[in-house]
């Protein structure tokens, strides 16, 4: 039984020590990008989907759009970030591009909504802010 013991025990070691290589020589990195503006319904519709759609500016020919990190601040208060993928190690040329991508939103709550979307720093390098609030319709009402 101590033999068993002592093997998985110096198993362990064996793999805690040799551990694992993470450079994994990826030639990009995440980014954020600045949203110019969004497409907001009037009015959500409680617990059926909209489509968000929203515009970014893409700085270079090797920053791609990757997702939006979206955070929950409260119940009814979101903050929007539209994260891009920079390429590394290729040679870019500045753009300013005005991309749009999209997301999928539900209101769950009764209430408003308050969408604050990340647009860059001022110049005293403070987050800016683009923010919208869009009243929820109770569901079965028409």
């Amino acid at each position: 039984m101590k033999r068993t013991i002592v093997f998985f025990l110096g198993m362990t070691m064996l793999f805690c020590l040799s551990g694992c290589d993470i450079d994994s020589d990826e030639n990009f990195q995440f980014v954020i990008l600045e949203v110019v503006s969004a497409t907001m319904p009037e009015v959500f519709n409680q617990n059926e989907p909209h489509s968000i759609e929203v515009v970014f500016r893409r700085p270079d020919t090797c920053t791609f759009f990757s997702n939006f990190d979206v955070e929950s601040d409260n119940a009814n208060a979101r903050s929007i970030i539209a994260i891009g993928s920079l390429l590394t190690e290729s040679d870019c040329t500045d753009t300013n591009d005005e991309v749009t991508a999209q997301f999928e939103f539900t209101a769950l709550e009764i209430g408003a909504y308050t969408f604050r979307f990340y647009a860059g720093e001022t110049l005293e390098g403070e987050p800016e802010y683009i923010e919208y609030v869009v009243p929820v319709k109770p569901e079965g009402l028409n």
